[in-house]
């Protein structure tokens, strides 16, 4: 492959324009008709499959080869194909049980409107996690139960508002803590218990304390909130998170060697620019998500379980090798270029068989080709991407107005002013006097306007862990979570208290005081 002529962001801009993770919508399969749950709008001209229709032996997605025009870019001549081939309605492997919001999941029981995770019970507005149970409004979250807006937090039980900790149980308004026990209010701290605003207390005087703090309402919760981000401005900051690395620079970044500018990575090797990468993943660059046993991956979205040799591709997996420029490429595919969900399959360009020999020498002319047309090498443009970018992953943390999504040319998805209708009820303060027919009722974000429901199941938890009914929807609550994390960016800083050079995803322009490695485990 030849050198990046984008910068990295840009590069990850490109590819995470074709993932839409959390935007569903109702839809009828194109080939039984059944109403169904879509990552796709009905407007979008191209057929969508519902899960039976999908993995079924009646369609054959061969039927659409084509031959490669050397006369046409590739980008072109695989955007038809693109178009024409159907699509899965929701990213969901394996089997899930009363779990019909879900996307990018896998082995999920009663869970609703979760993404990008496996194996989870009774989880609600969830993204990117593992081996959940009662949770809800998490972000990164791995091995928990009964928590609430944790982000990037791990085994954690009975936690609230926590970020960036591990091993901690029965506490609340956390960051960067190991191994706490009844702590509220604290920060860097390494198995305290009974802990407020890192002080200790006995016991009783801290549940004493605690009892006077009813954040089950909603205005003393915002206040709470507040006072705790006051506080945690002034507590020392490792320049970058990260346990157990060797040879690593990032942030978020566990368990692995020799990792260039990569976030959110764990137990991965020899990587650069790679983000959301787990479970042994090795020799990849430019890669978003997935990871489980992938070796040399490149310039790709959502590839893994046992992939190698993949490049300028999204969602391939399961053992698929020797793949370029192709899409949902599963179940053992190799030597496959250009091509759109197939299986079991090789030796394939756009979709259309050959033989070893022949794929091969024609492989090498449609590389010189794409070499004198530039595209060699790039990911696909975001102007062919399936959704609107406003739809995207991209607009997460690439985000764009309207007038710019469309001045670049890139696809728009238009506002449904069905979604915005007048609240029908005035919310509470308090979650106590929070009658259950509030499920029933039709609310309206305070911060976006779009409509949104309390589910019984929803009501039930907040009952449990005394909180009072959130007043915004669950993707603008995701955006809240997503601007506690930094960045995945990294400056050049200066340790506070050595004055040590660091990378930190930390901006120069920050208030807290950040700290080298040596520094940090000094002070805490």
């Amino acid at each position: 492959m030849p050198d990046p002529v984008e910068c990295y962001h840009c590069r990850q801009q490109r590819r995470q324009a074709y993932r839409n993770e959390r935007i569903l919508y109702n839809r009828k399969c194109d080939k039984c008709g059944t109403q169904m749950i879509s990552l796709y709008s009905p407007d979008k001209k191209f057929p969508v499959y519902c899960q039976g229709c999908y993995w079924g032996d009646d369609w054959d997605a061969m039927s659409y080869g084509r031959d490669f025009d050397f006369n046409k870019p590739f980008f072109e001549q695989w955007k038809n194909l693109w178009d024409s081939v159907p699509k899965l309605g929701l990213l969901v492997l394996g089997e899930s049980l009363n779990s019909d919001y879900i996307n990018d999941a896998y082995k999920l029981k009663n869970c609703y409107l979760v993404f990008d995770g496996e194996q989870a019970e009774d989880c609600y507005f969830c993204e990117t996690f593992l081996l959940l149970k009662d949770c809800v409004d998490g972000l990164t979250l791995r091995n928990s139960e009964l928590c609430y807006e944790a982000i990037n937090s791990f085994n954690c039980y009975n936690c609230s508002f926590i970020r960036f900790c591990k091993d901690c149980a029965e506490s609340n308004f956390l960051i960067d803590c190991i191994g706490c026990k009844n702590c509220f209010f604290c920060a860097n701290q390494r198995q305290k218990q009974y802990c407020i605003f890192n002080k200790q207390y006995t016991k009783e005087d801290y549940y004493k304390k605690i009892e006077e703090i009813n954040l089950g309402d909603y205005k003393t919760l915002q206040k709470v909130k507040s006072e705790f981000e006051k506080f945690i401005i002034s507590q020392p900051r490792k320049a970058s998170r990260g346990l157990q690395n060797e040879n690593v620079s990032g942030d978020n970044v566990d368990h692995c060697k020799n990792v260039f500018y990569s976030f959110d990575c764990a137990e991965i090797r020899d990587c650069k620019y790679c983000t959301n990468m787990l479970m042994a993943a090795n020799d990849c660059m430019d890669v978003d998500i997935w990871g489980d046993r992938l070796d040399l991956g490149y310039n790709s979205e959502c590839i893994g379980a046992g992939g190698n040799s993949i490049f300028c591709s999204l969602y391939c997996a399961m053992d698929a090798s020797n793949v370029y420029y192709s899409a949902f490429a599963w179940q053992g595919v190799h030597d496959m270029f250009g091509c759109v969900a197939l299986k079991h399959k090789s030796f394939c360009i756009l979709n259309k068989q050959y033989e070893e020999k022949e794929y091969r020498e024609l492989l090498k002319r449609i590389k010189e080709h794409m070499k004198s047309t530039g595209e060699w090498g790039q990911f696909f443009p975001i102007s062919t991407s399936a959704f609107g970018y406003n739809e995207s992953v991209a607009n997460d943390f690439f985000p764009l107005t309207e007038e710019q999504i469309q001045s670049k040319g890139y696809n728009l998805k238009e506002k449904d002013s069905r979604e915005y209708l007048k609240q029908t009820y005035v919310v509470p303060n308090n979650i106590k006097d929070v009658p259950d027919s509030i499920t029933d009722e039709i609310l309206a974000c305070e911060n976006c306007g779009k409509n949104y429901r309390i589910t019984a199941q929803e009501l039930r938890f907040y009952r449990k862990k005394n909180l009072p009914i959130p007043h915004k929807c669950f993707v603008c609550r995701y955006h809240d979570r997503l601007n506690l994390r930094n960045p995945r960016k990294l400056w050049d800083r200066s340790c506070k208290k050595c004055g040590a050079k660091v990378q930190s995803s930390y901006a120069p322009e920050r208030p807290e005081p950040i700290y080298c490695e040596g520094c940090y485990l000094e002070v805490i």
